[in-house]
């Protein structure tokens, strides 16, 4: 699947300049990342797609015969594959916040010649949801109406069933305006069934396995996790760090905390992640 994309510092340049990508979280659209983007368009060409299930990229059926049930990691990397495919956008730094993280190790495995890093943020390497939430968010998703009367309404109920005040933030963020012959209000960029099945096929999944072998094939990866974060827990993220201590990842393998960060660390922290971002590719 081709995916709905932004296109971002893609003007000619004496020199080609490095790819990035892009990769929003559950819930989210491409169009999430313009503020970062606009700290780095002058540098990097960027590429900020609308992942499978969320904003342009929401259709009744998927490309090539495949069920619209299809959300594993893997089918999420098919069709960023197939994106970098169309617009020869690669090799490039694949940057992943939340579920954008397991996206990019996926494609790491299916085309590791087109991942030149890894940045992973704030998602921990196992579990239901990739770290502490788990089956909480399960459960939130599942009762979070499709439909809201008025921004007031929507953030009552954030404030009183979201799991995380940074996912509550980050999806008041990507609301849209409904239009009135639908009901006006506000709604969301996303299938919601989407979101329940993205979740329910990625039990069991853990990305730790896709990380060493990034590094075993010298893909440098950077994973960074906000301080205050509830879905990557600290504990979580101590033990990945006693993991990738070990000779045979620990140059290739980096993890970082940024304080009076959460969940939300690209949006909360801008200009450290940004500082972070361009450290790590002056180093690949």
């Amino acid at each position: 699947m081709d995916l709905a994309h932004r296109l971002w510092g893609n003007t000619p340049r004496p020199i080609p300049a490095k790819k990035l990508i892009l990769l929003h979280g559950m819930g989210g659209t491409g169009s999430l990342w313009r503020p970062i983007a606009a700290m780095l368009e002058e540098d990097f060409e960027i590429l900020a797609p609308d992942q499978r299930g969320h904003g342009g990229s929401r259709v009744p059926e998927l490309a090539g015969g495949r069920s619209r049930a299809a959300y594993s990691p893997t089918d999420y990397a098919d069709d960023v594959a197939e994106t970098m495919a169309a617009t020869g956008f690669h090799p490039a730094v694949i940057v992943g916040h939340s579920m954008g993280a397991r996206t990019a190790c996926a494609l790491a495995q299916l085309k590791p010649e087109w991942v030149s890093g890894l940045v992973l943020v704030d998602l921990g390497f196992d579990g239901l949801a990739g770290g502490g939430l788990g089956e909480n968010l399960a459960r939130f998703i599942q009762v979070l109406p499709e439909r809201f009367s008025s921004r007031a309404e929507a953030r009552t109920f954030m404030d009183q069933n979201c799991p995380d005040g940074s996912i509550a933030q980050y999806l008041m963020a990507v609301s849209v305006a409904l239009p009135e012959d639908a009901g006006g209000g506000i709604g969301f960029p996303f299938d919601h069934s989407a979101l329940l099945r993205t979740i329910d096929q990625a039990r069991g999944t853990t990305i730790r396995h896709w990380i060493e072998a990034a590094a075993e094939r010298g893909i440098p990866v950077l994973a960074l996790r906000g301080a205050t974060s509830t879905v990557w827990t600290h504990e979580e993220f101590e033990s990945e760090v006693r993991h990738f201590a070990n000779p045979k990842w620990k140059d290739r393998v980096r993890l970082l905390e940024i304080q009076g960060a959460g969940h939300g660390l690209p949006f909360e922290k801008r200009p450290e992640f940004v500082a972070e971002l361009r450290k790590f590719i002056s180093e690949t």
